[in-house]
């Protein structure tokens, strides 16, 4: 697949190229690793560089004591970070060993972002943003007047936004300091989107998609039928992507008004993804993935065994992998046909990451976090 898409260079891919050149001051306070946040970037996409695990090989096993709901992020030495529901936030080394814990007050569902300087970054329920340094010690913290499991996004400048439980989207400097805040009407647990142009992209639970620039100024809002808790996806030609708990995926251009819109059978709380074609994939309640082309057009869907909370992550080689409720993790070919399927004990809501050496890493509600991978050569915790 690789090989026909260098080979047979489409207009669409040439776009995406161009968008990528043109805007890699986007990562300029984003690290630069495997995985570094929710969703692997700014845009949210879920699409890796590298391409993942083959086959389902489990390579370890790290275990908490509570849900991992968390999805991971990937540091540059291979460092994974996650939080649980035990009320900590983990450390792992790439061979599964502990290599510290970071303990708050209430339950960490927020996913890390990791920072050029490499602070790690994630909220908790107990109403706090944390910084992190990479030795495990705190740096500053941050509180909100409601719990965070909103996952954060570092802007260009350093600016970090995040949003809460207190019904606020929050503007927080590098060091830890309000800048600004925009009110909502319910809470939000959607992460925000930065697109190209810096404006600032997030969904709330007063059903709103809500467009922001980075001074604080909204400039438009998009009102659906139902919750708004997914995080919004920005493709290469603008498009906004946001699943609603109304059942539907909404396509948006960038001033807000409606491309196109696709319905499931039951809300959507997975995050879409998008593959170098523009095709988008997205988990619904109705326990399907979904995969629509650039258009809004069904080009297949698969059936699991429960709902898909997980939001998808695509390697290189158009391979998407997505968790279900149903216990297990998905990993499908670019056209529907299942490649295969890697149980847990427990239902599954976290999302994959990819690393570098085609790993993937998934948190179930068992507890765990799986490191899924060709070679059985790690260790177990």
């Amino acid at each position: 697949m690789l090989k026909k898409y260098i080979g047979h260079l489409t207009l669409p891919l040439v776009f995406f190229l161009s968008f990528i050149s043109g805007t890699a001051a986007l990562y300029a306070q984003l690290a630069d690793t495997p995985w570094p946040m929710f969703r692997h970037d700014l845009q949210h996409t879920g699409r890796s560089p590298s391409v993942g695990a083959q086959k389902p090989v489990l390579k370890w096993v790290f275990q908490t004591q509570g849900p991992v709901a968390s999805s991971p992020a990937i540091g540059e030495d291979g460092t994974i970070y996650f939080g649980s529901k035990d009320k900590k936030f983990y450390a792992v080394t790439r061979s599964g060993t502990l290599k510290w814990v970071f303990e708050t007050q209430d339950e960490v569902d927020s996913s890390p972002a990791i920072r050029k300087d490499g602070a790690i970054l994630f909220g908790s329920w107990d109403g706090h943003l944390y910084a992190v340094n990479p030795d495990g010690t705190l740096r500053w913290k941050y509180k909100s007047e409601g719990g965070i499991i909103s996952s954060p996004a570092i802007a260009p400048d350093g600016m970090i936004y995040v949003g809460s439980w207190d019904k606020r989207l929050h503007a927080i400097t590098h060091d830890g300091k309000l800048q600004w805040t925009q009110k909502t009407a319910d809470h939000i647990a959607s992460s925000p989107a930065i697109a190209p142009d810096g404006m600032i992209y997030f969904g709330s639970g007063d059903y709103y998609l809500f467009a922001m620039k980075p001074e604080g100024k909204a400039i438009w809002s998009f009102g659906t039928r139902y919750l708004l808790d997914a995080s919004p996806l920005i493709a290469p030609n603008g498009n906004i992507y946001i699943g609603s708990e109304d059942a539907r995926l909404y396509a948006l251009r960038p001033d807000g008004k409606t491309a196109w819109t696709a319905d499931t059978n039951y809300d959507i709380d997975s995050s879409a993804g998008i593959d170098t074609e523009g095709n988008i994939y997205v988990g619904s309640g109705d326990n399907n993935l979904y995969a629509f082309t650039a258009q809004g057009k069904l080009k297949w869907r698969f059936e699991t065994g429960a709902s898909v909370h997980s939001s998808p992550a695509i390697g290189s080689d158009g391979t998407i992998y997505v968790g279900s409720r149903d216990k297990k993790l998905y990993a499908f070919h670019p056209d529907g046909r299942l490649k295969w399927i890697f149980e847990t004990g427990e239902a599954i809501e976290s999302s994959p990451a990819i690393g570098a050496d085609g790993t993937i890493y998934i948190g179930s509600n068992d507890g765990n976090l799986y490191a899924i991978g060709e070679t059985d050569t790690g260790h177990s915790q």
